[in-house]
């Protein structure tokens, strides 16, 4: 079976090569704009959606009247309209909000829908001969670890791991001032692992970011928590600065870079635990947590998002199917208030930590109770015992 995966590497162009890739991102993201307000400006007219194949016909006829298009490889142009038909998509599904128009902060990375070099068959109008040639699309790369890239050339790219599987799409990424390559590959999935373990059943929390079903348990980290302190110090000397001065855009720059250390921090820890879980577990059950709910919760709000549950589950779920097992949600309904022993019911506060049972006399931690009852679940949805 084949699957998805993106590998990420930092790239190095020069600062001409920087200067041009900001230039694109520009026009890519005033298309954006534009489009959407097409969009807009359609439906109240017509009544009816604006499809994404009108707009590419519109940008080539912009194309003619707009020279500054043609400046840049087309294929990230038309997948423009690629992000904001998927923005419609979500938001008609319910899950996210309506599309807005992107700052400059917002759009900060560009898409070659197509890697490589391909064969293609051209035939010679003359001769009528058809001929196999080598064709090299928009993006591709050399043997010296650099990206090629139309009309803006080589750029050296660190490979600080192997690239496995053939590469599909790339997409160029701006990180404050740093400069990503996300490749993406298609693989097949590794089904020579020997997995120590059949499952598990993993509850999520605060306190500890998780418990699991043979009462182990990951602390949580609070990498937001621990440098909350900094960051305030550093947005209050921002605040105080004159808006768009040089110190301003300086400690602009700090702040940003205090982000993302954060952000950098819980992905780094998010993967090595998903990693591990992936790895030990055949079948890792989680809760179907609805975190969008959750989060309206003022008081809970801060210490949810710093966790990251969602991103957490995400990796562990394409991790769990690259290596053979499975993520597995189930309903999150009295995991916590039902007795993983008799099944009980034993109805108690958030505040509560520990489930004590007056029915079998059992005394659990209530996460460890909530993990035992989560795997139970899930095995009896998959139709399997306990035990190997």
């Amino acid at each position: 079976m084949l699957v998805r995966m993106n590998y990420k590497y930092e790239m190095f162009p020069n600062e001409e090569q920087m200067e041009t890739m900001n230039c694109w991102l520009s026009i890519c993201r005033h298309q954006y704009n534009s489009a959407l307000l097409d969009k807009q400006r359609f439906y109240q007219k017509n009544k009816t959606g604006l499809s994404r194949h009108a707009l590419q016909k519109k940008q080539t006829k912009d194309k003619q009247r707009f020279k500054f298009l043609k400046t840049m490889p087309s294929q990230p142009l038309q997948e423009v309209f690629f992000r904001l038909e998927k923005a419609y998509k979500n938001f008609f599904e319910g899950r996210t909000r309506y599309p807005k128009l992107k700052k400059h902060k917002d759009y900060t990375s560009m898409t070659f829908t197509q890697f490589g070099v391909d064969k293609r068959k051209i035939k010679n109008k003359k001769t009528g001969d058809v001929n196999v040639q080598d064709v090299r699309y928009a993006a591709s790369l050399d043997e010296n670890n650099h990206l090629l890239i139309s009309k803006l050339g080589a750029v050296y790219v660190n490979f600080h791991r192997p690239l496995e599987g053939k590469v599909k799409q790339v997409t160029i990424k701006r990180q404050s001032n740093r400069w990503f390559a996300i490749f993406s590959v298609e693989r097949h999935v590794n089904e020579t692992v020997d997995f120590p373990v059949q499952s598990t059943g993993v509850d999520v929390g605060i306190q500890k970011f998780a418990v699991l079903s043979d009462g182990s348990n990951v602390e949580n980290p609070r990498f937001l928590l621990k440098a909350e302190k900094t960051l305030k110090r550093a947005q209050k000397k921002l605040s105080r600065m004159k808006q768009g001065s040089n110190n301003w855009k300086k400690q602009r720059q700090n702040v940003q870079q205090l982000h993302i250390k954060v952000a950098n921090q819980r992905r780094d820890f998010l993967h090595k635990r998903s990693y591990h879980l992936a790895k030990t577990y055949k079948f890792v059950f989680v809760e179907d947590l609805k975190i969008q709910n959750m989060v309206k919760n003022r008081h809970l709000a801060k210490s949810i998002h710093d966790a990251g549950w969602g991103a957490f589950c995400r990796k562990l779920e394409y991790k769990c199917r690259n290596n053979g097992g499975a993520l597995i949600r189930i309903k999150p309904h009295y995991t916590s208030q039902d007795c993983s022993s008799c099944g009980k019911r034993v109805k108690k506060a958030l505040s509560v930590r520990t489930h004590v049972c007056q029915s079998c006399g059992v005394v659990l931690d209530r996460d460890h109770n909530a993990a035992i009852n989560i795997e139970k679940i899930g095995l009896d949805l998959l139709g399997l015992s306990p035990t190997l």
